[in-house]
């Protein structure tokens, strides 16, 4: 690899919506507090929050665009 491209990685404390702290390097020497993770995102989780809109925005489209033979 060559010498002075890479960038300087830190020991960086991540603190996860359930107040564990993980460790991992990055190259920001920021510590980290997460507002969103595996533990309350819909994608883990499995629960959406507009599971039910898509009927109501497909019925939406078809009403403003009814002239147009969609």
């Amino acid at each position: 690899m060559k010498k002075g491209i890479h960038p300087e990685y830190f020991e960086i404390n991540v603190t996860r919506t359930d107040g564990k702290t993980v460790k991992m390097f990055s190259s920001v020497n920021k510590d980290l507090v997460l507002s969103t993770d595996n533990l309350n995102h819909s994608a883990w989780t499995g629960q959406r929050s507009n599971a039910g809109e898509k009927g109501r925005r497909t019925a939406d489209f078809k009403k403003k665009f009814a002239g147009f033979g969609f």
